[in-house]
């Protein structure tokens, strides 16, 4: 007996369209994920190559050490101030000469002397320091000091030859001229007396009138306020 074939009614055939138009048109409209990713890669590599530019200078740049720096810059105080021993002074009085009533004197002033070296400080304000109004320099013309030092309380000042040489004469001048040395040392703490060399070697007198052969301590007679 034979079997008649099947053919598929119209509702069947309908529904085969339709599932195929529909998997026709996912197929149309699934879009390529492949340039949206290239996109993005694009993105990130740019980003990391720019911040990667910012960041190399900053690496390259040399790198300080501390302690390199600490060992160069001074230490300073807590106060802020500068270290004691490089500013401190010592208030000296500087004998320069003044002529009173036709008579050599010697005036007294004040002067702020640098603590480290204050015989040498003292004395170089007397040779070379500013002169006060209505006063003179005591020591001879073209005098000057070779060197000065303090042993056992005593300054030593030992000066050029033109001490001597160049004396003009006069009690009261010699006088001057020796006691505005003296004076103006025994004036420093720790000081008692002075000692006037001339071209290192020790001398009877400047002028003839006075010893100064020996130390001398200070002498307030031809000192005028």
């Amino acid at each position: 007996m034979s079997r008649k074939r099947r053919h598929p009614g119209r509702g069947e055939a309908a529904a085969a369209g339709r599932r195929g138009a529909t998997a026709q048109r996912s197929r149309t409209r699934r879009p390529s994920r492949g340039p949206a990713v290239v996109v993005v890669l694009l993105i990130v590599v740019v980003g990391a190559g720019l911040a990667f530019s910012r960041l190399y200078p900053r690496l390259r740049r040399p790198v300080h050490s501390p302690a390199a720096h600490t060992a160069t810059t001074p230490s300073p105080s807590r106060s802020g101030r500068t270290p004691r021993s490089q500013s401190r002074t010592i208030n000296a009085r500087i004998y320069f000469a003044r002529v009173v009533n036709g008579q050599e004197r010697m005036a007294p002033v004040k002067r702020a002397v640098l603590g480290t070296a204050p015989a040498r400080a003292a004395l170089d304000e007397l040779v070379n320091g500013e002169l006060p109004e209505g006063c003179s320099r005591p020591l001879p013309r073209g005098a000057s000091l070779r060197s000065v030092r303090v042993e056992d309380g005593v300054a030593i000042a030992d000066f050029t030859s033109e001490l001597v040489r160049n004396f003009q004469g006069g009690s009261d001048n010699e006088g001057v001229i020796v006691y505005a040395i003296v004076n103006t040392l025994t004036s420093l703490p720790g000081v008692k007396q002075a000692q006037i060399l001339v071209d290192g070697k020790p001398i009877d007198s400047i002028g003839g009138h006075l010893d100064v052969s020996g130390p001398l301590a200070a002498d307030e007679e031809l000192v005028v306020r």
